[in-house]
């Protein structure tokens, strides 16, 4: 009898033992709270996608250990990345990422590319819209294209820094439509809208989520959107495509992780990914920010980020910021 005791103790143990290892060391992580990097200041579109998925992760309960948002802004991002690359291995930490990602290294020529992090997935697609203010002259695209071609360099356009996402979808639009715009740069997305309330500036462009609260409160008009379809939330603003311009731009929103990461905490955070894009909380956040879809698993997200690589070194030499 008391052999036979024993002999289920030592089975339970072994049952034990051999359900941690089918775990792959997944029971184990995480162990304390991941610090999830945003590589802007508070209050941006990529702080607001930090935080919201901080806060479903832990309403949801998608990992045993909370994540905690830090900003870090500065260098168009690269502060933020540059402290990622330094914990190297680490699975404790996380960052947002970008089209930043892919150009500032490129312009700066930073030690570092995006190959030297794990991507961990994309998430949603921010789609650009060229606006402008409610009394402005420019009642269409074609508006803006007339004028642009019979006054090249004269119709300001706002943006963040030459180089950002917006000076890019700039560029793109004045290549498609065969013009040139004057472009205004400003230290951020806030300074840019009071340029164009303001009327210091002629249009700019913005993400759909940005514009929509401005468009709601009939402070800007929304021209178009850089989009191959008509976005759901904004059914009467016509494509650029639609109007002749063959433009189309989007901005991912992303998470990396440092390079080398174990693949057993790839692991556990891969599922976690998947699980937080099947919530209402993260459905709802897409829903109000106006964002596309755009899940991509890690691996995927990699090759993503390899093909936009190449389009991001033709683009910017395009705009003379590097040498073709």
């Amino acid at each position: 009898m008391r052999g036979s005791r024993l002999l289920v103790i030592v089975l339970l143990v072994l049952a034990s033992m051999a359900g941690s290892v089918d775990l792959s060391g997944a029971a184990g992580f995480p162990e304390k709270p991941i610090t999830l990097i945003v590589q802007s200041s508070a209050g941006g579109g990529s702080d607001l996608f930090a935080r919201t998925l901080a806060a479903i992760f832990e309403k949801e309960k998608l990992l045993p250990q909370p994540i905690v948002v830090e900003n870090k802004p500065g260098g168009s991002g690269a502060i933020a990345w540059s402290y990622i690359l330094g914990k190297r291995g680490d699975p404790y930490f996380l960052c947002t990422a970008g089209p930043g990602m892919l150009t500032v290294p490129i312009l700066r020529k930073t030690p570092y590319t995006f190959r030297d992090f794990t991507p961990i997935g994309n998430f949603a697609f921010d789609d650009f819209t060229v606006i402008t203010r409610s009394e402005s002259r420019f009642k269409s695209i074609a508006d803006l294209v007339r004028e642009a071609k019979a006054n090249p360099r004269r119709i300001t356009v706002g943006g963040t820094q030459v180089g950002s996402t917006d000076s890019i979808g700039a560029y793109l639009f004045e290549k498609a439509a065969g013009i040139q715009f004057n472009f205004v740069s400003f230290t951020g997305g806030g300074e840019v809208n009071a340029a164009l309330l303001g009327g210091h500036i002629d249009w700019a462009v913005a993400n759909p989520g940005e514009a929509m609260e401005l468009v709601k409160a009939k402070k800007v008009r929304a021209l178009g959107v850089m989009t191959d379809k008509r976005l759901p939330s904004m059914p009467d603003v016509p494509t650029l495509r639609e109007q002749g311009v063959d433009a189309i731009f989007r901005q991912h929103r992303a998470l990396v992780a440092p390079g080398n990461l174990p693949a057993e905490a790839r692991k556990v955070l891969d599922d976690a990914m998947l699980r937080y894009t099947r919530t209402a909380g993260f459905k709802k956040y897409m829903e109000d920010n106006t964002l596309s879809e755009g899940w991509m698993d890690g691996p995927t997200f990699g090759k993503f980020m390899e093909q936009e690589s190449v389009k991001s070194v033709e683009i910017l030499k395009g705009m003379g910021l590097l040498k073709k």
